[in-house]
């Protein structure tokens, strides 16, 4: 196993249950958020923990039958939930959208929204907000996402609302490793919102690909490198999401998919789809991502055929294909056998490479080279 650096150990350090409220033994209720210090967070009683630990044990059981799970009913409220310490209480107005969670810019609502805006009425018997300390003014929302979205539509215009929080107990960074964990870890978040919490991971903590895959193995490498493109695809261009039916469910293809069509085309046509994209999702029309691509260019292929007076040949699929890893474990070419007898390397584009990067793929491709000729075991 490869031995991770010291920034990539120090940022695996945060520890997911610090997604659940985080408590700080200060007095609740009193309009001001309490010191974000390590100490203060140390200084529970054991009795003040058994009861956290109650309490939360009893909000999970009450939520799991007030959501509605098992019998499909989603009209009755929520249970209210109890005091947690620590707790502090900041007006609706002073909360805002966490850049890095992995739903930002995406859907508000869960399909427990009625039962959770009716709750949402008395914001006490919502479970405090999980927040950051304060950036620009506001406290960004590091779990309570869709409680937030229905306190806002419960009480529009009245942004002066006290709602319960709790401070989350490290750094920015520590809250973008946890959250990764938990939505890695959960049937809950969609393939886009986990791809999106990787590159958060990545681009936040400086964390390698091999270094995420050895932290999650139920991902490979290749895996991880098309979860990392969709979600920079999508990070590039969000007009190419912003035009699906639900852009957060989207697939890990669609993403993949753009990129292949991003190489394919002439600088002119891909900036043309983009902006043809950027009027479909402002005039509301909304596609499946089957058809999304297609709708931007439908008679694309039948254009190019009419100028070049000549008929497009069908791509050739590989039937295997297997990236080439260079600098910082980033794909830069890929080994593909088309069939016993024919194996290919397709080399990437170097104009944008440092001489660095271009010296890692390189070696890699020779590697790739010399294993096919039977000569990477030769001194």
């Amino acid at each position: 196993m490869t031995t991770t650096d010291e920034n990539t150990e120090k940022a695996f350090q945060a520890d997911p249950a610090q997604l659940e409220p985080a408590i700080e033994p200060t007095a609740a209720s009193n309009g001001t958020p309490p010191p974000a210090t390590e100490a203060a967070a140390n200084e529970l009683t054991p009795g003040q923990h058994a009861f956290a630990l109650r309490q939360a044990e009893t909000v999970i059981a009450g939520e799991s039958t007030a959501d509605g799970n098992g019998d499909g009913d989603f009209t009755s409220t929520f249970a209210s939930a109890p005091p947690v310490p620590g707790e502090f209480r900041l007006p609706l107005s002073k909360l805002a959208e966490w850049v890095y969670h992995p739903r930002a810019g995406s859907r508000e609502k869960g399909e427990h929204f009625h039962a959770l805006a009716l709750t949402a009425a008395e914001p006490d018997d919502l479970r405090p907000l999980v927040v950051l300390d304060e950036i620009d003014g506001v406290y960004p929302i590091v779990d309570g996402r869709f409680r937030w979205h229905a306190l806002k539509e419960t009480h529009a215009g009245s942004e002066d609302v006290g709602i319960r929080c709790v401070r989350f107990v490290g750094t920015e960074a520590d809250a973008v490793a946890a959250v990764c964990d938990t939505a890695l870890g959960t049937i809950e978040a969609s393939p886009m919102e986990k791809a999106q919490a990787l590159l958060n991971l990545q681009q936040v903590n400086g964390i390698s690909q091999r270094a995420i895959a050895e932290r999650y193995p139920r991902l490979t490498k290749d895996k991880v490198s098309n979860m990392l493109i969709a979600a920079r695809m999508r990070q590039a261009y969000p007009m190419l999401f912003d035009i699906l039916e639900e852009p957060d469910m989207a697939p890990i293809s669609y993403g993949t998919t753009i990129l292949t069509r991003q190489k394919e085309l002439p600088s002119e046509a891909f900036q043309a789809m983009l902006e043809l994209a950027e009027d479909v999702a402002a005039n509301g029309e909304r596609f499946k991502p089957s058809q999304a691509l297609a709708a931007l260019n439908p008679d694309g292929d039948a254009q190019a055929s009419s100028d070049n007076k000549t008929v497009k040949p069908k791509p050739v699929v590989p039937l295997k294909s297997e990236d080439i890893f260079g600098h910082d474990d980033q794909p830069v070419a890929a080994y593909q056998r088309f069939s016993d007898d024919i194996d290919r390397i397709s080399l990437p584009d170097v104009s944008d490479m440092s001489i660095e990067e271009r010296q890692a793929a390189a070696e890699a491709c020779i590697a790739v080279i010399r294993h096919h000729f039977g000569l990477d075991q030769q001194n």
